[in-house]
Protein backbone atom coordinates (compact mmCIF):
# COMPACT_ATOMS: atom_id res chain seq x y z
CA UNK A 1 0.00 0.00 0.00
CA UNK A 2 1.08 3.41 -0.62
CA UNK A 3 1.57 6.13 1.81
CA UNK A 4 0.61 9.11 0.10
CA UNK A 5 -1.68 10.21 -2.72
CA UNK A 6 -0.61 10.14 -6.16
CA UNK A 7 -0.48 14.06 -7.62
CA UNK A 8 -3.15 13.26 -9.72
CA UNK A 9 -5.33 12.50 -6.45
CA UNK A 10 -4.44 15.13 -4.51
CA UNK A 11 -5.37 17.51 -7.17
CA UNK A 12 -8.84 16.22 -7.17
CA UNK A 13 -9.04 16.59 -3.25
CA UNK A 14 -7.73 20.24 -3.50
CA UNK A 15 -10.77 20.74 -6.20
CA UNK A 16 -12.95 18.58 -4.07
CA UNK A 17 -12.21 21.09 -0.90
CA UNK A 18 -12.65 24.38 -2.93
CA UNK A 19 -15.72 23.13 -4.11
CA UNK A 20 -17.07 22.10 -0.91
CA UNK A 21 -15.48 24.02 1.04
CA UNK A 22 -14.82 23.58 5.36
CA UNK A 23 -16.88 21.09 5.47
CA UNK A 24 -15.47 19.21 2.20
CA UNK A 25 -14.24 15.98 4.07
CA UNK A 26 -18.11 15.26 5.22
CA UNK A 27 -19.56 15.57 1.93
CA UNK A 28 -16.68 13.64 0.19
CA UNK A 29 -17.33 11.10 2.91
CA UNK A 30 -21.09 11.30 1.66
CA UNK A 31 -20.19 11.09 -1.99
CA UNK A 32 -17.92 8.07 -1.13
CA UNK A 33 -20.94 6.38 0.49
CA UNK A 34 -23.73 7.19 -2.06
CA UNK A 35 -21.76 7.29 -5.15
CA UNK A 36 -22.96 10.67 -5.36
CA UNK A 37 -20.55 12.95 -6.79
CA UNK A 38 -20.66 17.07 -7.77
CA UNK A 39 -20.50 17.08 -11.59
CA UNK A 40 -17.42 18.92 -12.19
CA UNK A 41 -15.04 16.62 -9.92
CA UNK A 42 -12.66 13.83 -10.63
CA UNK A 43 -14.76 10.95 -9.73
CA UNK A 44 -11.96 8.53 -10.47
CA UNK A 45 -9.38 9.93 -8.80
CA UNK A 46 -11.69 10.35 -5.55
CA UNK A 47 -12.69 6.67 -6.07
CA UNK A 48 -9.15 5.83 -6.11
CA UNK A 49 -8.19 7.68 -2.61
CA UNK A 50 -11.04 5.93 -1.33
CA UNK A 51 -10.27 2.14 -1.95
CA UNK A 52 -6.23 2.68 -1.80
CA UNK A 53 -6.38 5.01 1.97
CA UNK A 54 -10.08 4.71 3.19
CA UNK A 55 -12.37 6.61 5.36
CA UNK A 56 -10.35 6.58 8.69
CA UNK A 57 -7.64 7.94 6.70
CA UNK A 58 -9.06 11.00 5.44
CA UNK A 59 -10.05 11.57 9.11
CA UNK A 60 -6.33 12.42 9.57
CA UNK A 61 -5.26 13.95 6.14
CA UNK A 62 -4.76 17.18 5.90
CA UNK A 63 -4.42 18.76 2.37
CA UNK A 64 -0.91 20.28 1.75
CA UNK A 65 -0.38 23.74 1.09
Amino acid sequence: MTNQPTQKQLAALQQFANTNGRTWKSALRHAWETGDYPPDCYVEHLQQVRNTFGPSWLVRFTLPR
